[in-house]
């Protein structure tokens, strides 16, 4: 299993993981950010697919529903003719439409948009009232829609991230979470968050890791 490094090389790694996103995605400071409705929608859907085939899922809705209102009361297998024809569409329709109804009938609204008057201890709090709503998921609508400094944490995330020796185990502790936001520049944690997304969660796998195609890989140390 993988140890933790001494202090200088663990900081040593996160400046290489953080060249590495950045290299991969840019430093994304002038990125267009979604509303956070539709940002939750892709972190909904990236649980269960890539990033690629989530950004087409969210644009075939966009196109084929007039608004987020007739989604909600659609039923999901509607949504799901929409998509591609997978599993990951069919749960990931009905846990969209179980979401949208959720915050209708607490907000009486099918957009998350008043989020932005709130502080982020609030944002975070509401979102994760929301059905299947999980601390990394409302952390992604905080960094990528509300340009709040938070450095999403998933379990594929801790991983890749225990695997380099940055953190001391690979769970998705608040812990570790604050651990990697002391070691990882803030201004890097969009295109962190990304590169984690593409990678971590396709290839850093938790039986048998693809190491062979990871862009980490040379300086992994459960690849050593």
């Amino acid at each position: 299993m993988p140890s933790m490094l001494a202090q200088k090389e663990i900081k040593k790694q996160a400046e290489k993981l953080a060249r590495s996103a950045v290299s991969k995605y840019g430093d994304m400071k002038n990125r267009k950010a979604r509303p956070p409705l539709e940002q939750l929608v892709m972190s909904i859907f990236c649980r269960r697919t890539s990033i690629g085939q989530a950004t087409r899922a969210l644009r075939e809705l966009k196109r084929g529903f007039v608004d987020w209102n007739e989604v909600r009361v659609s039923h999901p297998a509607e949504l799901a003719s929409g998509l591609p024809a997978t599993q990951w569409a069919r749960v990931g329709a009905e846990q969209l439409v179980w979401l949208l109804r959720d915050l209708y009938e607490r907000y009486s609204c099918t957009d998350l948009d008043f989020l932005a008057e709130l502080t982020a201890t609030q944002a975070r709090s509401c979102l994760q009232s929301l059905p299947a709503v999980q601390r990394d998921m409302a952390d992604e609508v905080l960094l990528m829609s509300l340009d709040v400094s938070v450095l999403p944490l998933t379990s594929a995330a801790a991983r890749m991230c225990y695997r380099l020796g940055l953190i001391e185990n690979d769970r998705p502790t608040l812990k570790n979470q604050r651990a990697l936001s002391k070691l990882l520049d803030p201004e890097c944690y969009a295109s962190l968050h990304l590169f984690f997304c593409d990678y971590a969660d396709r290839l850093c796998l938790s039986d048998e890791p693809l190491c062979a195609d990871c862009p980490v890989t040379d300086h992994c140390t459960a690849s050593d």
